[in-house]
């Protein structure tokens, strides 16, 4: 008898960690040819990385003849990458933006001092919630593809007790400027950089 309670609730428990992970349904192609993946939450997202397998030339030692020893180099397989795909970099708008239980950030300028780059961010709300906090991870991409570094970035942030500064429903509010260090100008023409919001607070 016990062994069955506990084959009936693992199972159980098996079943509920299944049903919060929302799993891939679908995926589409869109008449502007973005990719959009459907998922079972009734939620969705734009396709807009791939993974490559990347190659790196390494020193291969050749059999060894009196006193010399010479190398040669071959190509193996590194770590994957992760890089844009050819859709996203030739529309960045599908990277700027994101939106999350009523909140959506979407960057709008951006601005240099030194090797600091500056980041310019409007959100907007429809929720009900007076919101206090909003963190996004920003993923930085070079003007091919690649990704640069990805930062966690508090593009709200309202100051206590001063109910003014919260984000309430119907209002489109600027962030102030956010500094991040660390992106290499020359490589970073284009702007890609991607959002996700990852904590929202509110009181």
């Amino acid at each position: 008898m016990p062994n069955s309670f506990r084959r009936s609730a693992l199972s159980s428990l098996l079943l509920l960690s299944f049903s919060v992970m929302a799993a891939d349904v679908a995926t589409i192609t869109l008449e502007n040819g973005a990719q959009v993946r459907l998922k079972d939450d009734f939620t969705w997202e734009y396709i807009i990385t791939e993974t490559k397998a990347a190659e790196m030339p390494v020193a291969v030692a050749a059999a060894p003849s009196a006193n010399i020893v010479s190398t040669s180099t071959a190509a193996v397989a590194a770590a994957p990458v992760t890089t844009l795909t050819a859709n996203a970099i030739a529309r960045p708008e599908l990277l700027g933006s994101t939106a999350k239980d009523g909140i959506k950030v979407t960057f709008t300028d951006s601005q240099w001092k030194g090797n600091k780059l500056g980041l310019t961010f409007e959100l907007a709300s429809t929720s009900s919630e007076h919101v206090t906090l909003v963190e996004v991870e920003a993923s930085f991409f070079t003007d091919d593809g690649s990704l640069l570094k990805t930062e966690k970035l508090e593009v709200w942030e309202a100051i206590f007790r001063m109910p003014e500064t919260y984000l309430r429903k119907g209002e489109q509010r600027k962030s102030r400027v956010i500094w991040v260090e660390d992106v290499d100008k020359n490589r970073w023409q284009k702007q890609l950089v991607n959002l996700k919001i990852t904590e929202i607070n509110s009181r």
